[in-house]
């Protein structure tokens, strides 16, 4: 095995090179502890990386999720507002209905009963067109115009009431694959099975023309019925509503998993970074001294 002659211009160069790797692991151990991340570049540890960078990618979409179920609460909460309203509406109509059914009203005090249930009507109109962030909420996806048109006699009394929306439902996206209803169409509140303006135009018609037989036998069904339209209603969005609730709070539970593991994966140990970083600097120290000794002055060096 032929010898290895070892020159001092070796002995230079194989302490240059081992100083320059003690300064770049210096150098490194450094970076980590000013920026709190062991991992700053993908040279530094590949699979973590890639790992990170995926990481992120579930974050940004757990955190598109979060902002879609919180876009759709507001509408969602405005909608049961706006049914509890119109339900409480109904059922006050339906209480003036039952005292007109009654054969000892007046005339008089029939006409006062049909003056208030046309309030109650007016009052429905109002919240069957139900903004918020400038769209109404019971037109499906029709919702810069209002859905419901009112068409008004000579004393502005309504007399018909036309549905311009559509049945459609807004989809939203709460996780992956998985979509809610964004609201509730206003023929599905206001039309399905009831005709709420309808009943409503009738009693109080009824109630003007002293035809209580008519409120009696058929009318005051009718806003029995037409109560439960809105209860069903209301239930169908409050089941969407707790459903978002609880995705909501998964996504944060998972959104909070997802940042441990982020920083599991490139956070760096402080504690273990100075531990590093000081038995780096002794093995630099120690290197330096070791090429001092090893790169020798020779007599050469103090020729002139």
């Amino acid at each position: 095995m032929a010898a290895i002659r070892v020159t001092q211009g070796l002995l230079v160069r194989r302490t240059l090179n081992n100083l320059n790797q003690q300064l770049r692991s210096l150098a490194r151990l450094q970076e980590q502890l000013a920026t709190g991340l062991k991992v700053n570049t993908p040279s530094d540890d590949p699979i973590a990386v890639r790992r990170a960078v995926n990481i992120r990618t579930n974050m940004q979409k757990n955190d598109q999720y979060l902002t879609n179920i919180g876009s759709v609460q507001p509408q969602l909460d405005e909608t049961v507002s706006s049914i509890e309203t119109a339900l409480d509406a109904l059922q006050r109509a339906k209480e003036l209905a039952i005292q007109g059914a009654n054969g000892a009203n007046s005339q008089q005090q029939l006409d006062a009963l049909a003056s208030e249930i046309n309030q109650l009507l007016e009052e429905i109109m109002v919240q069957s067109n139900h903004q918020t962030n400038g769209r109404y909420v019971f037109g499906g996806t029709r919702t810069m115009e209002p859905p419901f048109v009112a068409t008004r006699d000579a004393s502005g009394n309504i007399t018909a009431v036309a549905y311009e929306g559509n049945d459609e439902r807004i989809q939203v996206a709460i996780s992956d694959g998985i979509t809610v209803d964004a609201n509730e169409p206003g023929s599905a509140v206001f039309l399905s099975e009831q005709d709420l303006f309808q009943v409503l135009i009738e009693v109080r018609d009824s109630l003007y023309a002293g035809n209580q037989a008519a409120v009696q036998n058929q009318l005051l069904a009718d806003l029995g019925q037409g109560m439960d339209q809105l209860l069903t209603s209301m239930a169908r969005v409050g089941a969407i509503q707790n459903r978002l609730e609880r995705s909501s709070d998964d996504m944060q539970e998972f959104g909070v998993q997802l940042q441990t593991a982020l920083s599991d994966t490139i956070d760096a140990d402080y504690a273990e970074t100075i531990m590093n970083l000081n038995a780096q600097s002794n093995a630099f120290q120690a290197a330096l001294n070791a090429g001092a000794r090893v790169i020798q002055p020779s007599l050469l060096d103090f020729v002139s």
